[in-house]
């Protein structure tokens, strides 16, 4: 058991290269097939999803996995956010635009982002935690 308790305080990195998988597929694709709607109802679903889609995917990572993985999620986030602005150099520097290291701006969404998969992944958290005690509370009560 405290070898178990030494494990879920550690950081686990298997669940920050997961969790920035499932961002890729369950957050970058579904904004890029929204793009391709035309008009304000393909802007209100980019605009949703930009904030929803963080902590809802942190909160998945953090019910799906075992033991503690709050911070997880919110290194994946971190990742993200670095991959999503040099992918955006490298767009606007193949149209011909200059490219500008702005820290300041990245930084700034960096930090919101890290704080919603914070936040997500603190909510998957206390839903396992929910789910694990009905189950124990229904295996008790078909034990006695």
């Amino acid at each position: 058991m405290p070898e178990q308790e030494q494990e879920s305080q550690r950081l686990q990195w298997k669940w920050v290269w997961i969790t920035l998988g499932m961002f890729v597929l369950l957050y970058v694709l579904p904004l890029l097939g929204a793009s391709s709607i035309r008009g304000n109802f393909g802007d209100k679903i980019i605009g949703g999803w930009s904030f929803g889609g963080i902590i809802v995917i942190s909160a998945l990572a953090g019910f799906l996995s075992k033991g503690v993985t709050i911070w997880e999620p919110a290194i994946a986030g971190g990742f993200l956010t670095v991959i999503w602005y040099a992918g955006f150099q490298i767009i606007s520097a193949t149209k011909g635009a200059p490219v500008k290291l702005e820290i300041g701006p990245l930084l700034v969404i960096m930090v919101a982002i890290f704080g919603l998969s914070l936040l997500g992944a603190g909510l998957g958290e206390g839903i396992q935690n929910l789910s694990k005690r009905k189950s124990e509370a229904g295996e008790h009560q078909t034990t006695t």
